[in-house]
Parts: structure tokens; sequence; C-alpha cells
């Protein structure tokens, strides 16, 4: 795939992931949503997740591609303290939670998380252990950052066409794995069952 080409998909990616915000936040209008302190909590971190994406895409349109890549680790990390907010915290954790005082690590939350049926298959532990470095160092400017300033005699963004794909797409995945969150505490496994075909074909 030549240079261009690659930059072409990306503009693509870029529009589908407006399209795709545009589909979420339409069906998210109207879901009726338990007034539970927990399921409320779980869905404001899927809501941060979903608004994250389109962030992402619209950092991605502006250019903006090193503050981009620097929310991927919190768009992982907010998804999998929703899911651990809901279905794993005890009333004790809620509590601190609330509070900020939470004393559990990423690792614990997903520890937990991956003993439920829906992610036992390590899908989540596999991002966490091939890319977690990366995303921190994206997110709190390491060398994965600050090694991308540098593009001829300037001081710039440096990211590879294929690097923003990559980024486009997880995002994609991680809002439409939230919207999904979303539709099962309103019940509505129709809307579940077509996110479900939706995250079959993002990646192609």
């Amino acid at each position: 795939m030549s240079n261009l080409s690659s930059d072409a998909d990306v503009k693509i990616l870029i529009i589908q992931a407006f399209k795709l915000h545009g589909w979420i936040t339409h069906r998210l209008n109207g879901l009726d949503i338990p007034r539970e302190q927990r399921i409320i909590l779980a869905v404001s971190c899927y809501d941060v997740v979903i608004e994250h994406h389109i962030g992402i895409a619209m950092l991605f349109k502006s250019r903006f591609n090193g503050s981009a890549f620097a929310l991927v680790r919190p768009v992982f990390e907010t998804f999998v303290r929703g899911v651990w907010l809901r279905r794993c915290a005890t009333e004790n954790q809620i509590s601190q939670f609330i509070k900020d005082k939470l004393d559990l690590s990423f690792y614990q939350l997903l520890e937990s998380i991956e003993k439920l049926d829906a992610f036992q298959d390590g899908t989540l532990s596999s991002l966490k252990k091939n890319s977690m470095r990366a995303m921190h160092s994206y997110t709190h400017g390491g060398m994965q950052q600050v090694g991308r300033r540098s593009k001829d005699s300037y001081i710039e963004p440096n990211f590879s066409s294929e690097e923003i794909a990559e980024v486009i797409k997880l995002a994609g995945i991680f809002a439409l794995l939230a919207f999904q969150q979303f539709t099962f505490e309103a019940n509505r496994m129709d809307l579940a069952m077509e996110a479900l075909q939706k995250l079959k074909g993002i990646g192609n």
C-alpha cells in the first residue's frame, strides 16, 4: 500500500468514525437506563469511552495526532473500569470509587472482569500485555510520544498512516463495546445484536 493510498484510507476511516458516532448516539437517545447507583456510574464510564472515540476522530481530522494517541489508554481503562463497577465491585468499593479513594490497580480490575463469562477469552489482558507500555508512553509523554515529534528538519507529529488507522479502529471497537453495555442495561438485545454485527465488520 502506497503512502498516498494509506493517507486516503485514513481519511475514509475518520469519516467512518464520525458516522459510527452518529449511529451510536442516535440509538442511545431515549434508552431507558435504571437509576441504580452502580449502573449510573458504569454507564457514565461507557459514555466517556464513546466521547473519547469521537474526540480521537476529531483530533486526527485536525492532525493533532499526538493528542489522539494520548487518549487510547483512557479509552481502554475507562471501559474496563465501567465493567468492573457494574459487575464486580462490592458496595464498599463503590463507595471508595465515589470518593476517588479506590486502592486497586488497573490489573486487579482487569483480572476481576476476565472472570466474567463475557470476557474470559482474555482479549483485554492480551491488549494490556501487548500494548499497555506503549499506551502509557503516549499518554504520559514517554519516548513513544516524544520520539514521534521529528519529521525531516521539523518538530511536529510523525505517525504512520498504519498506526493512525489502528488507533481509529481500536477506539471504534471500544465505542461499540461501550454502547453494547448500554443496551444490556436497557434490555435492548436488538440493539446489542446490531452492535455485534458492526463489531464483526469494523476491522474490514
